[in-house]
């Protein structure tokens, strides 16, 4: 059946070990049933920024391993020019047995190896060169995957529903560019509605789906290819049989 419990902290009462335990289960097991179906990747926050050489993740938390990390602090670190791709990204830390407790703990590395999956967590990956600044905002969805002096999250897996996800800043910038184009299809509004209705998490089988359907093709695994299938369909030009409001031109001969 289902129910709830809390305890009721109470002046000359005893505080019993299964009271405390209670507190101490609750937000992990509020967690775990949310996101039961959750695939790894972040779950929220992490959002990253540079500025005077500093790179810096926001608060956040991750999905990894079947377990939720949490970061309540932003984390910093120097980050200068270096002309190579450099991968921002969560290395996963052997579990500690410590009396009284188990702690799993998890470090934010930069370095220019790609990530193991195994142990490791992409959070965003550039390209930074000599006299340029790092640039965190992105100026339209096709900027994201710029490959000089812009943070690409392409390739970070956002934690979606079975499978990993595009970040929601992707998804949310093609949602209003394809609702500010004249040829968009009703199908194309009602998908741009769906992400900003949903905050920008969007299943990845829904994203693969969609853009099965528009362009004919099914869109490789990973998290690229379904970045490039919603970047085509935004670079499709009118179809010059088509007049402004959608209808085909019929030419009697």
């Amino acid at each position: 059946m289902f129910e709830y419990r809390y305890p009721q902290f109470q002046s000359k009462r005893l505080l019993r070990a299964q009271m405390l335990e209670e507190l101490r289960d609750y937000p992990l097991r509020f967690a775990r049933s949310l996101w039961q179906d959750c695939a790894q990747g972040v779950v929220s926050g992490c959002r990253i920024s540079w500025n005077d050489g500093k790179l810096t993740v926001g608060s956040g938390i991750i999905y990894k391993n079947k377990q939720f990390y949490f970061m309540e602090e932003p984390y910093a670190m120097e980050c200068g020019p270096l002309d190579q791709v450099r991968y921002l990204k969560v290395r996963i830390l052997p579990e500690q047995k410590l009396p009284g407790e188990i702690r799993g703990e998890a470090r934010i590395v930069l370095d220019e190896k790609e990530v193991d999956e195994a142990f490791e967590l992409e959070l965003c990956r550039f390209r930074l060169q000599e006299g340029a600044r790092l640039r965190d905002q992105h100026e339209n969805f096709e900027d994201f995957s710029t490959e000089y002096d812009t943070v690409d999250f392409t390739y970070a897996p956002w934690a979606g529903k079975k499978n990993s996800t595009l970040n929601p800043l992707l998804t949310v910038q093609f949602a209003r560019e394809i609702m500010r184009k004249e040829n968009a299809r009703p199908e194309d509004l009602y998908f741009a509605m769906n992400i900003l209705s949903n905050g920008g998490t969007v299943a990845a089988e829904a994203v693969r789906e969609y853009i099965r359907r528009r362009t004919g093709e099914r869109a490789a695994g990973g998290l690229r290819p379904m970045y490039e299938g919603l970047l085509s369909i935004l670079k499709e030009r009118a179809d010059p049989e088509t007049d402004s409001k959608g209808q085909r031109n019929i030419f009697l001969i």
